[in-house]
């Protein structure tokens, strides 16, 4: 009975990595029962565009990368979009960001295979205090119509080495809504290179 459950769970996972984008947010991804556990961020920092994120990623996979929420509670699933959202209308995805903690490497070689060897934004740091590395490393895959940016953030837990990861996959023709000269993918670079 346990594994009919675990099976008929881990085949209702939304996979990221199957998008079309050109799915509608609230119609194809956030169904109305879920609506309550996403968090809406204004503008989000780190594309200049708003943000719906939840931390109940157990609804969510990439490929065979299945994201479960950590005792920290640091991991997360966030749906970019294109502008506020209005109702009555196409709400169309602009990006995702994925929050994960410990599947750093598994997911960084997933998109090694898939896309090829990354361009490096930031290596990674050489900065040690105590034993632990600090800083962040950066990569990214540019594609046709999407580009996906990788960023690895060292630091210490416990006086014990931490590494989190973001991933933001994001399309190449998103405009910064609080800088419209520059894309979103183009202030994600800047924001991932080592200067």
């Amino acid at each position: 009975m346990a594994i009919i459950f675990q099976s008929c769970q881990s085949q209702s996972r939304t996979d990221l990595a199957q998008l079309t984008w050109s799915e509608d947010l609230l119609v194809d991804l956030i169904p109305e029962s879920d609506r309550a556990s996403f968090t809406s961020d204004k503008i989000s920092p780190d594309t200049g565009i708003p943000i719906f994120y939840t931390k109940e990623v157990s609804n969510y996979k990439y490929e065979n990368i299945k994201f479960e929420q950590t005792k920290f509670g640091n991991n997360s699933v966030g749906f970019y979009v294109y502008d506020a959202l209005k109702k009555g209308e196409k709400n169309e995805i602009a990006g995702i960001k994925i929050n994960i903690e410990k599947q750093n490497e598994d997911f960084f070689n997933l998109l090694k295979e898939k896309y090829g060897t990354p361009i490096i934004l930031s290596p990674i740091p050489t900065k040690v205090m105590d034993g632990v590395i600090y800083g962040n490393s950066g990569y990214l895959w540019k594609q046709d119509k999407i580009s996906i940016v990788l960023s690895d953030f060292y630091k210490s837990r416990n006086n014990e080495q931490y590494i989190s990861t973001s991933i933001y996959i994001i399309k190449n023709d998103v405009v910064d809504l609080t800088s419209p000269e520059r894309t979103s993918l183009e202030r994600l670079i800047q924001t991932h290179t080592k200067k």
